[in-house]
């Protein structure tokens, strides 16, 4: 079955689909009907784990996690979902089920950063996109490093040209932010680069450093931002 194979990334997709569901279902004890949340999700209960500078400036830093399992509606919970499934088989068989969820929530938290610094302090933001792009800037970052990234390369030139579409798309629809798209495709690019010479190590040690290394660059960007 592929959820053994793919673990990872099909236990992704069950705690967004099951975030989404909860989301609705609370949503429905506060004046909006099951069936309304279950197509766009109420906004008084999103707002309190999304991404949004200005309640991050006052501690709750931990909106940057919980905001990349939160979505607006069907549509966007769909779309993310899909994209997170072929991307995250590729990533997951390519990287390993460690380095592939560290990938995610490094691309995650990347693309939240992003909003912190470059987008609007009181405007909130929902969605995996960041870490999915992330995954994409993984692929990317690890090819650069192994010395394969080619446009002749069938899976590198189908990917660059699904990110620029996408990237296009985002800049033309209200209330999609490519502010955290850039963020995670960064931030995943980095952290590919990184991983790259450790991928056939099965040293722990070895593993984690770049894991450490992305997530200590991402501490001090956020202490650098609080300062």
């Amino acid at each position: 079955m592929a959820s053994i194979r793919l673990p990872v990334t099909f236990g992704l997709i069950t705690a967004c689909v099951v975030v989404y569901l909860a989301v609705a279902v609370v949503g429905s004890g506060t004046g909006t009907p099951l069936n309304a949340g279950l197509v766009n999700q109420p906004g008084n209960v999103l707002i309190l784990g999304a991404l949004v500078p200005v309640y991050v400036a006052q501690g709750e830093a931990w909106r940057l996690v919980t905001s990349a399992f939160l979505h607006a509606g069907f549509i966007h919970l769909a779309m993310n979902m899909l994209a997170l499934y072929f991307l995250g088989s590729f990533a997951e068989i390519t990287f390993g089920r460690g380095r592939f969820f560290a990938l995610y929530f490094i691309s995650g938290i990347a693309g939240g950063l992003a909003l912190l610094y470059f987008g609007a302090p009181n405007s909130p933001a929902v969605g995996a996109s960041g870490a999915i792009f992330g995954l994409a800037g993984g692929i990317f970052g690890f090819a650069v490093r192994r010395g394969t990234f080619s446009t002749r390369d069938p899976v590198i030139s189908q990917l660059l040209f699904i990110t620029v579409i996408n990237l296009g798309i985002g800049a033309t629809i209200p209330g999609v932010s490519n502010t955290a798209h850039v963020g995670g495709l960064v931030g995943g690019l980095v952290f590919g680069y990184l991983m790259a010479p450790t991928i056939f190590s099965h040293k722990r040690l070895v593993a984690a450093t770049p894991i450490l290394a992305a997530f200590g660059l991402e501490a001090l960007l956020l202490g650098a931002w609080y300062l």
